[in-house]
């Protein structure tokens, strides 16, 4: 497939708010469900839904994957990395949690060069280091309340930097939903055996939340894939800082919490990171 970061950077995008809606609704929900049932659900409505979206669109030959091994380690890196970020999400702000996993841009795009040989020019890297700039600068107040489930994200950003780069490899021979479906019914053959002994019936407000989960879980990792098959690692990474805004804006729209001015530098930190990213893109 021919590259076309233009196109890899306006999903990317649209990933991120999908993102930004589930981890909000991850929150809502971790006082009320155990993380296991939450991802377990979540799981079981991303690959029907994948599979459902191949088979009405007759792309059923697609259904099965050519590259069974990267899917399998694609499926692994899922479990791991979201069962840790969802963990990290009951003990730590939802602003803090995204931060400290945007960590992750950074290690995608080094492993993009050192792994897929892909070529980052001059001003993709003073996009990363200046965005990774506005991370350090929203980190800092927290850093004199670190605790263990901060490394819990850190360690959840960087299995998610190694799919990540699993993911623009298997797009070349792959469809995109094969890619998510697959790695979804992973984590439903893994944690069903644990569903008997934890679960609890959600109420109607816990329910719908739920299946909100599974749908926006669908769409971002479907954005995610198909941002990653139409631009290198170090073009779509950056993006990745945008959620932070998304997520900024939902605290001070929804729950009445104006970011601060660190915040508000940090802010704008991304926007130029981005900006400058999407100026190379447009060059390629």
């Amino acid at each position: 497939m021919r590259d076309r970061p233009v196109l890899g950077v306006a999903y990317a995008n649209a990933a991120m708010l999908a993102y930004v809606v589930h981890d909000s609704s991850i929150k809502a929900l971790a006082t009320e469900l155990p993380v296991l049932q939450s991802q377990f659900v979540r799981a079981a409505i991303v690959f029907a839904g994948a599979v459902a979206i191949l088979v009405l669109t007759g792309r059923t030959r697609s259904i099965r994957p050519r590259r069974p091994g990267l899917i399998a380690f694609r499926g692994f890196a899922g479990l791991v990395s979201f069962g840790l970020y969802f963990l990290s999400l009951t003990h730590l702000s939802l602003v803090d949690a995204y931060a400290l996993f945007l960590t992750g841009p950074m290690m995608i795009a080094l492993l993009g060069a050192l792994i897929l040989k892909e070529k980052l020019g001059a001003l993709g890297w003073a996009a990363l280091v200046l965005g990774f700039a506005g991370v350090v600068v929203l980190l800092r107040p927290g850093f004199g309340t670190f605790s263990v489930w901060g490394l819990a994200v850190l360690g959840a950003s960087s299995i998610y930097a190694l799919s990540m780069v699993a993911t623009r490899e298997m797009t070349r021979t792959d469809d995109s939903l094969t890619i998510v479906g697959w790695a979804a019914l992973f984590t439903v053959v893994v944690l069903l055996p644990f569903q008997p002994f934890l679960w609890v019936a959600p109420d109607p407000a816990g329910l719908a939340l739920m299946f909100g989960l599974g749908v926006t879980a669908m769409a971002a990792q479907a954005l995610t894939t198909q941002a990653y098959a139409h631009a290198p690692t170090g073009i779509v990474a950056p993006f990745d800082y945008v959620a932070l805004i998304y997520i900024s804006l939902i605290s001070w729209l929804v729950f009445g919490q104006p970011p601060d001015w660190l915040t508000a530098a940090g802010a704008l930190l991304l926007v130029a990171s981005g900006l400058i990213v999407l100026r190379e893109a447009r060059r390629t």
